[in-house]
């Protein structure tokens, strides 16, 4: 009996480890299985969020880049404003128009073109023989802008081939503006044509994600498939692509005809064999132009997503192979592993979502300063254009008021007249001079200087108009704080805030000080200038670098522009911080060991 029962003990002991050997199986598994779900839908989402990035990021680039186009366009049309489309005029311009098509030579454009009321080229830069005299009125450019089109409105043509001239055989795009009259009536056509070849090499097949992961473009007002999802420029519609062997993709370009940005996934030829399918994860951003909507997609093979993901995978079924072999020892020891397992893939997906969240935050940082470095540049060529063809009549008209009043020898009203007009010269040039310094920026010299001595050299240039203004100063200048940068370049940027400083002060009495700041963060210098002035409006702060804006009755706003742009070509930043009432402060940063390659350190 006692045998018999301690043989029923055994049966039942063994019966109970399988059972809980199977339960623990099952339920491990099927814990297994819902990580590695999750795991795998929060990578796919996360990569989604990479791939948006870089697609919102080309989306505004391009935006950009047809913005730059329409600004020219609309130089072109002032230049016919009040005039006829002809020859004659067209001579007359020649000069400017090679002007605007120079500032866009590092661009897609290939050819600049003016038509006249009946559609025949009447001026191309560069010259054409073929092009030119030739009648294009039966383009569809040339129909909208007769029959359609508005003064400053712009029209992008669908993807095309050129028939002839120079560019035969080219794959194009024509940007396209009307010239119009004083009461409305068509006149001319201004275009830009550009190389689409050229267009998709930078802003298309220039992006890359791991090893076949690319960028598409398609006309979703026209349904073309301009590039497709393996770096091809195409130029077939929706339907004869895709719609009878690709109808997921087909499904989800016509669902973008909407605007708006999304993610997905499709599946589409293998870009290692295009006899096989491969399914693919996809984020798309509209790009709005004028007259269309062009959609921009970035994606990957799943199948490179997923070998991202497979070593975190591997150790997981590593860990939960371990959990199966110690959970007959101790269950206790089971639960330990589990939690610490669920720890570890909670870190794991934190510390990857921080590191996206990094990188999403250095996109933004970087399309910002491009923005800035964009919109400096296309002011800089307008700038420098305007001030050459002003500065040579403002000369002539100065040398001949000179001329008059030597001769007549005017007195009383009359003298008075010409001092009023010989201060507005004055004033036109320092103005010119302004803009061309902020166009023309001065190649870095850089030496090794201690920011300290900078400041003392600054404060005895300005030591008699502090004095006379009653102005205290409040100085904290860390010790030997060096900095590879332009010595003479960097004393006008602190030489353009403390005026500034000094200015903004004149309105009040009492409790005047000017505040210099010095002091080193890890590898920067942080240079900030403060005053007790009667401070500036928030919804001004950001405007107050713009070209040509501020605040001051006298002045062309050109200061701080010049200041920014120093400062970026530093590889620094510069800020505003103020409230009204309380004064501002202006916070510059700097690199400690200057722009990365900006030029050798003079000796």
């Amino acid at each position: 009996m006692m045998a018999l029962l301690r043989k029923y003990k055994l049966l039942i002991a063994l019966t109970l480890i399988i059972a809980v050997t199977v339960v623990a199986f099952i339920s491990i598994q099927r814990a297994n299985n819902a990580v590695r779900a999750e795991a795998r839908a929060r990578f796919f989402e996360q990569y989604n969020r990479q791939q948006f990035l870089v697609a919102e990021m080309a989306s505004h680039s391009i935006g950009e880049m047809f913005a730059t186009f329409h600004r020219n366009l609309d130089l072109v049309v002032s230049l016919f404003e009040g005039k006829e489309v002809d020859l004659q005029r067209a001579r007359e311009v020649k000069g400017s128009l090679n002007k605007i098509f120079g500032s866009l030579v590092n661009t897609s454009v290939i050819e600049l073109v003016v038509f006249d009321g009946k559609g025949t080229a009447v001026a191309i830069e560069p010259h054409d023989p073929y092009t030119l005299g030739r009648n294009y009125a039966w383009r569809d450019y040339y129909v909208w802008a007769r029959e359609k089109g508005q003064p400053g409105r712009m029209y992008v043509s669908p993807f095309m081939r050129m028939e002839g001239g120079q560019h035969r055989g080219y794959k194009e795009l024509i940007v396209a503006e009307g010239i119009y009259g004083p009461r409305g009536e068509f006149r001319g056509v201004a275009i830009c044509v550009l190389n689409f070849y050229e267009l998709a090499r930078t802003y298309i097949l220039s992006v890359h994600i791991g090893k076949h992961g690319h960028a598409w473009l398609t006309d979703s007002s026209n349904k073309t498939i301009l590039v497709d999802s393996n770096g091809r420029v195409a130029g077939k519609t929706f339907e004869e692509a895709l719609l009878l062997k690709w109808p997921r993709l087909y499904n989800l370009l016509l669902s973008a005809e909407d605007g708006k940005p999304g993610s997905g996934w499709y599946e589409y030829e293998d870009p290692v064999d295009p006899r096989l399918k491969v399914r693919k994860l996809v984020s798309y951003h509209p790009i709005h132009l004028d007259n269309c909507l062009w959609t921009l997609g970035v994606t990957t093979p799943e199948r490179e997503v997923e070998a991202l993901l497979s070593p975190f995978l591997e150790r997981q079924e590593a860990i939960s192979t371990t959990l199966l072999v110690t959970i007959l020892g101790s269950a206790t020891l089971l639960l330990a592993l589990l939690f610490n397992w669920n720890r570890v893939l909670s870190t794991q997906v934190w510390l990857h979502t921080r590191a996206l969240s990094d990188a999403h935050s250095r996109l933004e940082s970087t399309f910002d300063e491009l923005l800035v470095a964009k919109k400096a540049a296309a002011v800089g060529h307008l700038a420098l254009g305007l001030a050459h063809e002003i500065r040579n009549p403002l000369s002539a008209i100065q040398m001949n008021m000179q001329m008059i009043r030597k001769k007549i020898e005017p007195s009383g009203v009359l003298s008075e007249n010409f001092s009023i007009v010989d201060g507005e010269i004055r004033r036109l040039n320092n103005l010119l001079k302004d803009v061309l310094d902020f166009a023309r920026s001065r190649p870095l010299r850089l030496e090794t200087v201690d920011l300290e001595e900078i400041v003392n050299r600054l404060l005895q240039l300005i030591s008699q108009r502090l004095a006379e203004r009653q102005i205290q100063t409040d100085l904290q200048l860390e010790s030997h704080v060096a900095l590879v940068c332009d010595p003479a370049q960097i004393h006008q940027v602190l030489l353009n805030l403390t005026l500034n400083a000094i200015e903004a002060m004149d309105e009040i009495k009492i409790g005047r000080r000017l505040g210099i700041t010095i002091y080193r963060k890890d590898n920067q210098a942080v240079i900030l200038v403060s005053n007790t002035g009667s401070g500036i409006p928030k919804d001004k702060c950001e405007q107050l670098f713009d070209p040509f804006y501020t605040t001051k009755i006298s002045g062309g706003g050109l200061g701080l522009s010049i200041l920014q742009t120093i400062v970026l070509h530093h590889g620094g930043s510069v800020a505003v911080e103020s409230e009204p009432g309380q004064g501002a402060t202006f916070r510059v940063v700097l690199p400690i060991n200057g722009p990365t390659g900006s030029g050798e350190v003079l000796q």
